[in-house]
């Protein structure tokens, strides 16, 4: 990296690491709560001697278009660092979300930081911080307007810790994501915790994809991270959710089979990790999986038949008939890509039908 703007990047952009577990092991040890994710940044990331967070308010809707507010600071300096970006309209966290890369300032004494920001640059050294480093929020195809935004009272470059800082924000642009959904998720990430072996642990540590069938029955609201040794029993939770929701036994193999091809699609072209949220609202189970691969070009997406959702036989994904098979299958199917990733929202009407 240089000691500007980093260079976009696949990959390397500040917005995720493609096929990095950590990402989710981030999110599902630390969440719901993106403030709980903060909180752990001091671990995370130690030689980093303050952290803040600015982003749109907490609201149910498009994240995108909103005034940034400060929704974390892990200190006094920090707050005082949010503070001045936002009352004097300068400083890498405005830079960062306007250019959507990371702003890396591994020393504000020298150009071109003073130059470009005047009086952030007095105000920051002022509160003692030498290095600022800002990374946008931007996974899974959302990018909420604000930033993650680390300093250090010491001059240099995040170096071996710069992977670690772009799965942080990665992690909490998926949280904040989160929150547009309205719903409380607290108790699904509780039991997902308790079922799942690859949570509750260091990030970075070694990984045991196997995941035993929660000790409760699954319920909704429902989140899951999977890979492709998991997809098995979070299919098993989504068929359970389905069936308790009062679908017929055929709506239950249409939606879980629709789902499952959802899931396969993160695994085998979303760098091989994704998430599963499921809940009900008004009359439809509502499903959404989420990666952080290349993303997607959804304008070569199949728009003939190639195997019919009647016949529960599994389509074959490189053909794109997966994606075909889930569109006939539920009632909508919505798709959100870009370079950081791809998030399909699945709904399947609550009606005892043969087709949605």
């Amino acid at each position: 990296m240089t000691d500007e703007y980093a260079a976009r990047q696949p990959g390397v952009d500040g917005t995720g690491r493609r096929g990095d577990s950590r990402v989710w092991e981030l999110i599902g040890t630390h969440g719901p709560d993106v403030a709980d994710l903060c909180r752990a940044g001091a671990v995370l990331l130690p030689d980093i001697a303050g952290l803040g967070l600015s982003a749109g308010p907490r609201n149910v809707g498009p994240p995108a278009g909103s005034v940034p507010q400060t929704r974390f600071s892990s200190d006094a300096a920090s707050a005082r660092l949010e503070s001045a970006q936002y009352s004097l309209d300068e400083g890498p966290c405005r830079d960062a979300a306007g250019m959507r890369r990371p702003v890396l300032a591994a020393d504000l004494r020298i150009e071109p930081w003073a130059q470009r920001w005047p009086r952030f640059t007095e105000a920051a050294l002022a509160a003692g911080a030498r290095a600022v480093f800002a990374l946008p929020l931007h996974a899974g195809a959302v990018r909420h307007d604000g930033a993650v935004d680390l300093y250090r009272r010491t001059p240099g470059p995040l170096d071996t810790q710069y992977p670690t800082a772009v799965a942080f924000a990665a992690a909490a642009a998926e949280l904040l994501t989160l929150e547009r959904l309205g719903l409380d998720f607290t108790t699904a990430f509780a039991a997902a915790r308790r079922g799942h072996h690859t949570l509750g642990r260091p990030a970075g540590a070694p990984a045991d994809a196997r995941v035993g069938l929660d000790a409760e029955p699954p319920a909704v609201p429902l989140a899951r991270w999977f890979n492709r040794l998991t997809l098995a029993t979070v299919r098993s939770h989504v068929r359970a959710v389905s069936t308790a929701a009062g679908l017929s036994d055929q709506d239950v193999a249409r939606f879980v089979l629709a789902v499952h091809e959802a899931m396969l699609n993160a695994v085998n072209h979303g760098g091989g990790y994704g998430q599963l949220l499921l809940w009900r609202r008004d009359d439809r189970l509502w499903c959404e999986i989420s990666d952080h691969g290349p993303g997607m070009d959804i304008t070569a997406l199949p728009q003939h038949p190639g195997i019919s959702p009647d016949t529960g036989t599994d389509p074959d994904p490189t053909d794109r008939h997966g994606l075909w098979f889930i569109r006939q299958a539920c009632t909508s199917l919505d798709i959100t890509t870009d370079i950081t990733g791809t998030r399909m929202l699945l709904s399947y009407r609550l009606e005892h039908a043969s087709s949605p």
